[in-house]
């Protein structure tokens, strides 16, 4: 079985094709931004929660969801007209793509989301405000459900495959392909309101997932686990808590002044990660990933 890493010995990635291939992509995401752009409000300062009034929620997070779209879209013309491969070949190194990898992941982080929230909510409940579950919550219900896969799944492509496997041929290194990945994968996250409301700081918690979900990629041999674990990040916090300061704003089931970033909750968060790297570690047997690239 080839090695997930090395996704890019099939195909043409000379350094002319892999730079056409980011302009493409870039190119293509800002071109997706362009109708936000166009509508946003001239006064440009105003807070998330302002756009969502100016817009409504489901117009803004429509708007916000383009570039993803268009992204993978990118992705998918300079597979097979300038690398002469396929995107299938950058998600997997099995056969076949493993759904129930997926599956699992998804569900194992929602939980280790869920359970935790779940606690804090009962030992403080003043911090929370319980949210009507309504027409409004069943929109944004519907919207992450249908969008948020599109989001995940370009992010996934431009940093744990494209990414990932190119610093790996580049270097020959997994460990600088994992580290730069994730690194820059958080950093993608520097213009998010979160960042603005609760300094740079908060970067190193988004580093710190990305360098885990690269990781997983590596481990598993696939994007199946880490495509899980982000969709169910993205989507299980969306409609469990939301806060002003966050870039999606969903009607949620609980709704708090401004997003946690204590040490408390940031240690809970990292236990939480810790736990699912472990059970995953000894389910999938990811010991056999450092034999098998031994051997290869």
């Amino acid at each position: 079985m080839r090695r997930f890493e090395h996704a890019w010995d099939a195909g043409d990635f000379s350094a002319l094709k892999v730079f056409l291939t980011l302009l493409l992509v870039l190119g293509g995401f800002l071109l997706g931004n362009f109708p936000l752009n166009m509508l946003y409000p001239s006064d440009g300062g105003r807070t998330m929660s302002d756009l969502v009034s100016f817009f409504g929620f489901k117009t803004l997070f429509i708007l916000q969801m383009i570039p993803f779209f268009v992204g993978i879209v990118a992705f998918v013309i300079s597979a097979r007209i300038i690398h002469k491969t396929s995107v299938r070949s950058w998600i997997s190194a099995r056969p076949t793509i493993d759904g129930r990898r997926l599956l699992f992941s998804f569900g194992l982080w929602a939980l280790l989301i869920i359970v935790p929230t779940m606690i804090d909510w009962y030992r403080y409940p003043t911090k929370y405000e319980f949210q009507a579950i309504d027409f409004q919550f069943f929109t944004s219900f519907t919207l992450l459900a249908i969008c948020l896969p599109f989001q995940v799944f370009f992010e996934e492509l431009m940093f744990r495959a494209f990414i990932f496997q190119g610093i790996t041929k580049r270097t020959k290194s997994v460990f600088i392909a994992v580290l730069l990945s994730g690194v820059m994968f958080g950093l993608m996250h520097i213009g998010n309101p979160e960042v603005s409301a609760h300094g740079y700081g908060l970067l190193g918690i988004y580093i710190a997932l990305g360098i885990s979900i690269s990781l997983m990629a590596f481990l598993d041999q696939g994007l199946e686990i880490a495509f899980g674990f982000h969709l169910a990040n993205n989507f299980i916090t969306g409609i469990l808590v939301t806060s002003s300061d966050q870039a999606f704003q969903t009607h949620a089931l609980l709704k708090v002044d401004s997003l946690d970033v204590s040490f408390a909750s940031t240690s809970v968060l990292l236990l939480s990660l810790l736990l699912f790297l472990l059970v995953c570690y000894q389910r999938f047997q990811w010991r056999q990933v450092f034999a098998n690239r031994n051997n290869h």
